[in-house]
């Protein structure tokens, strides 16, 4: 009589090998499925920021500067430097989580008349919590005439 060894052992090794293949196959696409959602995320949240920013910014030069006129149409805050002289006008936009800041400069002046006025924007992402991050995710600077 005559024993051959069984063939079995090593087609379930090899079925064994291949599933753990599959395996890591699927767990690499779906870190990069991941990865993909929150680079998206993060595009739409700067696409929205730089959005808002040139709401404010276009209200402002309709208004030439004047932070308490644009205020009220915007229903944002001004918080007045008593210092400078110069005005931070702060508007929270709840739907997006983002908040838009607005700091004046001084304004440039030509001869003995203001021309144009400066400002810098900053745009911060409130999250879930509400809270603003120390780190903007737009900035931009803007200047405008002065009438």
């Amino acid at each position: 009589m005559s024993y051959e060894k069984s063939k079995a052992p090593l087609s379930l090794m090899e079925q064994l090998i291949m599933v753990f293949i599959f395996a890591f196959a699927a767990a690499v696409c779906l870190q990069a499925f991941v990865y993909s959602d929150g680079l998206s995320k993060d595009s739409t949240v700067k696409e929205t920021a730089a959005m808002r920013a040139t709401e404010v910014i276009e209200t402002c030069k309709a208004y030439h500067g004047d932070m308490e006129q644009a205020a009220k149409l915007l229903k944002a805050v001004v918080v007045p430097d008593a210092d400078s002289g110069l005005s931070t006008m702060e508007k929270t936009y709840e739907e997006d989580s983002l908040k838009v800041v607005i700091e004046a400069k001084e304004p440039e002046v030509i001869g003995d008349e203001k021309v144009y006025q400066k400002a810098d924007i900053h745009v911060y992402y409130l999250g879930d919590e509400g809270s603003a991050d120390t780190e903007s995710v737009y900035d931009v600077s803007a200047a405008w005439q002065i009438v």
